[in-house]
């Protein structure tokens, strides 16, 4: 029958799967699982806990339990038998952070500790941590050149250091307790094989690890805390590898939980939105890469290294090993538009929706796609989440501008998904004024595939031809070409010895190019001059939209 990979996409609410045969990448199958408590935030989920505002946790079992399940349907759906699954890859939201034990135990699961938020995995998305990463960034800008030169001189909340920095400061005993602060990604590797390593081109991006320098010193991180100076000795061990390498094989624990065998591979993890390229076949310098999900990751690879600010990080090998991985995004996209159908959408509006066999999202946007640039006098920004790229503010919100009492609902749709990709702009602009050279821009995810009129607006606004591979579960796929590569470095074929022979082999190359209408990009030009002076008037100076905020904050205090 041959031999097979399996990639597995752990993302925000569910774990995805994909089987795909050696030798010519045929697809086998594919399977998903949701997360059993999903996004754990507003109270803890085994008891009336409540928890703070922008504090978004998971639970390590749901990420465990998931991966079994779409395993199992793998192996039902396509008939292969487990000895013949050569290797499995996977990527995670990142960063996604964990306390563990040395054993690789999660602290939460420690009956002591289970009741305590900071115990837990926190999301990518979780924000509870903003006021860290304003005083980490603060300190950097004054004592490091490393931040400017490999971080776009920001720190986000989303990331590593301010995440375990909350830890110490509200929690120190969980902090103490712990001995190893992980990646998801690196923390499912050590599960399934036993060995503690950490892939390079994630900490690149979240952990202020650059290559061939490593962690920031000891100083540094004394003067964020000084139980933290130790950090990077004591709760950073492993070796640190490259997306695609070797990493082990299934231990005997996680072989038998799977159904699986000890003789399967296991690859480095990579995060889901950098493993867009290895998913779409996509490779060259000059590819800018949109993965379109709950949020927006703008993945540029390139051969060169720039420094600037406004980009998350810059990482050596970030996305494939050779090029530079340059990282920006927008921190709220499909989860902006969800929110908009679930609190702003009148009931007529769903029922017309059922009555076409419609989702509601599909029925707005078959609404909004009929209007054209600027009909409805609406401007808006999605800050709805606060701001990764340019200007890496989460303390920024939202906003609408021009509504009248003749206001339609899906003109407020499209002007959210028109901010969205104005956001975008502003970030591909960024990248080509300061030297980087965008040859291609190729858009992946759910949005992508199934909607084309966003993927014309993108066209159109950017200017330039918008590329969507025809591929599902991209991420997913791009797991699964990791387990190639892994498989070729540890014993060569069926296995590849590369992502450009991964890409040949097991990606198809069919596309869909979105080519930009030059009458309706002019239109969206007015228009972006009015999102530009809107960005700049709340995004240059966070008091107003950062006072409104706290205003609640402070009655409650």
């Amino acid at each position: 029958m041959g031999k097979y990979v399996f990639g597995y996409d752990f993302g925000t609410l569910s774990c995805r799967g994909v089987a795909l045969r050696l030798e010519d990448g045929k697809l086998m199958a594919t399977a998903e699982s949701r997360y059993k408590n999903g996004v754990i935030s507003g109270m803890m989920h085994h008891k009336p806990i409540p928890l703070e505002d922008e504090w978004f946790l998971q639970d390590p079992d749901d990420w465990l339990n998931s991966m079994c399940s779409v395993t199992e349907q793998m192996l039902r759906e396509s008939g292969i038998p487990p000895e013949d699954v050569a290797g499995i890859g996977t990527d995670f939201t990142s960063c996604t952070m964990i306390p563990v034990c040395q054993d690789g135990a999660p602290l939460c699961k420690k009956a002591e500790f289970r009741d305590i938020p900071n115990a837990w995995p926190k999301l990518w998305k979780h924000h509870g941590a903003q006021k860290y990463a304003e005083e980490i960034e603060r300190y950097a800008r004054e004592h490091t050149d490393w931040l400017r030169e490999y971080f776009g001189n920001s720190v986000s909340s989303e990331w590593m250091f301010p995440k375990i920095m909350q830890v110490a400061k509200e929690d120190p005993e969980i902090y103490r307790a712990t001995d190893l602060f992980m990646e998801a990604v690196d923390w499912i590797v050590y599960w399934l094989t036993g060995n503690l390593k950490r892939t390079g081109g994630i900490l690149g991006v979240n952990a202020f690890w650059i290559k061939g320098r490593g962690y920031p010193d000891r100083s540094f991180l004394k003067a964020l805390d000084p139980m933290m100076e130790d950090l990077v000795e004591t709760k950073f061990a492993g070796e640190i590898i490259d997306v695609g390498d070797f990493a082990g094989h299934l231990s005997s624990r996680a072989a038998e939980r799977l159904g699986l065998t000890e003789h399967t591979a296991v690859s480095a993890g990579h995060s889901d939105g950098a493993v867009a390229g290895c998913g779409a076949g996509v490779t060259r310098s000059g590819s800018m890469m949109l993965v379109m999900g709950t949020s927006t990751c703008h993945q540029m690879m390139c051969r060169d290294f720039h420094s600037f600010d406004g980009v998350c990080s810059v990482a050596a090998d970030g996305m494939v090993p050779g090029l530079y991985g340059y990282e920006s995004g927008q921190p709220a996209t499909g989860d902006l538009f969800e929110w908009f159908a679930g609190n702003a959408v009148p009931r007529e509006y769903y029922e017309k929706a059922g009555e076409e066999g419609k989702s509601i999202l599909e029925y707005l946007g078959d609404l909004a796609a009929d209007l054209e640039p600027g009909e409805s006098g609406l401007i808006a920004l999605d800050w709805f989440n606060g701001n990764r790229s340019v200007l890496s503010n989460y303390n920024l919100s939202g906003a609408i501008i021009g509504l009248t009492l003749h206001t339609k609902t899906e003109e407020i749709y499209r002007a959210l998904v028109e901010a969205n990709i104005f956001g975008s702009r502003k970030i591909l602009e960024n990248y080509k004024y300061n030297g980087v050279a965008i040859d291609a821009i190729y858009a992946v995810g759910g949005i992508a595939r199934k909607s084309p009129w966003i993927m014309q607006m993108c066209a159109d606004i950017f200017h330039q031809e918008v590329i969507v591979p025809q591929i599902d579960n991209v991420p997913a796929r791009g797991a699964a070409a990791c387990a190639a590569v892994a498989v070729g470095k540890e014993c060569g074929y069926p296995g590849c010895m590369d992502f450009e022979e991964s890409s040949e082999r097991l990606i198809p190359g069919e596309t869909l190019v979105y080519r930009p209408d030059g009458a309706r990009g002019r239109l969206y030009d007015e228009l972006y001059c009015y999102y530009g002076k809107l960005h700049d008037v709340f995004g240059r100076d966070d008091s107003f939209m950062k006072g409104l905020r706290n205003i609640g904050k402070s009655r409650n205090v």
